[in-house]
């Protein structure tokens, strides 16, 4: 201490370690003083955690001059995790910990340390007896014999609910075998329902779930049957016995057979409006529609009963024989404006042609089409090419002259 403060006198001025020092204890003797102190209780503090955690903290304590391992363990938030983990560990030793990583990873693979002689904690290949004792305590937990749940059971109860997931199994030689699937049970609703203690209420409920079996398509037999135990506990079993129809009003999946009557019954319907032809040999085959397509036509004949005129858009050599037909080219023209400028020119040839009753029926289906309908039939900015196009053009514009004039 004496030799520097003869060094600090020597020196012109103080550095700004020196002067933060000074207004923080007063004095540089002072601040000397406190970082003695600061570093006495660090080493105390070091003695006191070292028999503690000498196993697991052997590598974080080095001496001065080990400043490698020191840069390698000083990460952030490690001391803290450390300290909490020995904390929390304290009562554990090696053997506790390796069967507790065992129990809840389910036991170690020997594959992957089978070639040096131990195993993924450290320990030998082979099992010890507290290690099989864990896997079979694990996977009596995990595992139950819903089977041998069943079997506890009283007789009549244990017939109703094993006619109501017995199935037929077709062997390789052909022949059907009755098969028992209790796997379609969890064991949780089994033992549920042996908890009901009456046989009364367990009959009452397994019959309710072969009613339902019978009369609709289960799916989940221990969801179904759970509901049913709910039911139960809630209201009593003395009217769900006493139900045995079910549900009528009840939403409930079609059958094969409903399916193909329903489908019969709608290809009568549609022969009767001749849209198809029923014929014995070609029962269950798609439905052809297309008779529908062939009603309409672009060139009708003086006979024909015009229903409605409906608007479309084509490549012009398919629309060659329709009597009402303009050209559309890319251009311009919004469409519309193309729209009222097409109605205007149908129904000027029309009228130009001849006047008679159809001819004034055609004109009028035309009038009816929704201009929206116009619009959506054409396809993007376009430019009318059409014989008597330039005069509608112009007649429209002159239209619009005079409309404001008039204002």
């Amino acid at each position: 201490q004496q030799l520097r403060l003869t060094q600090l006198k020597k020196k012109k001025g103080l550095s700004a370690r020196d002067r933060k020092l000074i207004k923080k204890y007063g004095s540089l003797e002072a601040a000397e003083k406190a970082a003695a102190i600061r570093e006495e209780e660090e080493k105390a503090r070091e003695a006191k955690r070292a028999p503690k955690n000498s196993s697991r903290e052997d590598d974080s304590v080095s001496t001065g001059n080990d400043n490698s391992s020191k840069a390698t363990n000083n990460k952030r938030g490690k001391k803290t995790k450390m300290k909490k983990l020995a904390q929390k560990y304290a009562d554990q030793d090696e053997e506790d910990r390796i069967l507790a990583m065992q129990a809840l990873q389910g036991g170690e693979k020997k594959s992957s340390g089978a070639k040096k002689g131990k195993g993924r904690y450290g320990g030998s290949i082979r099992e010890s007896s507290a290690q099989q004792k864990v896997a079979a305590d694990t996977n009596a937990l995990l595992i139950r014999d819903v089977a041998a749940i069943a079997e506890k059971l009283p007789q009549e109860v244990y017939d109703a609910l094993s006619a109501c997931v017995t199935v037929k199994k077709v062997e390789n030689n052909d022949e059907e075998r009755a098969v028992v699937r209790w796997d379609k049970f969890d064991a949780d609703i089994l033992e549920q329902l042996i908890d009901l203690g009456s046989l009364e209420t367990q009959l009452a409920a397994t019959k309710r779930l072969h009613d339902l079996v019978r009369s609709t398509r289960v799916d989940n037999f221990s969801a179904s049957l759970a509901g049913i135990i709910r039911t139960i506990k809630k209201y009593g079993h003395e009217n769900l016995a006493d139900d045995d129809t079910g549900d009528v009003g009840a939403k409930q999946r079609k059958t094969k057979a409903e399916k193909m009557a329903e489908k019969e019954a709608w290809r009568e319907v549609l022969a009767e409006d001749g849209i198809i032809e029923v014929d014995g040999d070609n029962d269950g085959g798609p439905i052809d529609d297309t008779a529908e397509i062939g009603k309409l036509t672009g060139k009708p004949l003086p006979d024909d009963v015009i229903l409605y005129a409906i608007p479309v858009c084509a490549p012009y050599q398919i629309l060659s024989q329709y009597k009402y037909r303009v050209k559309l080219t890319p251009g311009s023209q919004k469409r519309g404006k193309a729209s009222k400028q097409c109605i205007e020119m149908f129904l000027r040839s029309d009228s130009d042609q001849s006047n008679s009753g159809t001819s004034h029926q055609y004109r009028e289906l035309i009038k009816l089409v929704g201009e929206n309908e116009w619009v959506q039939s054409i396809c993007g900015d376009v430019k009318i090419s059409a014989p008597g196009a330039s005069k509608a053009a112009k007649k429209q514009k002159a239209g619009k002259k005079g409309g404001k004039k008039k204002k």
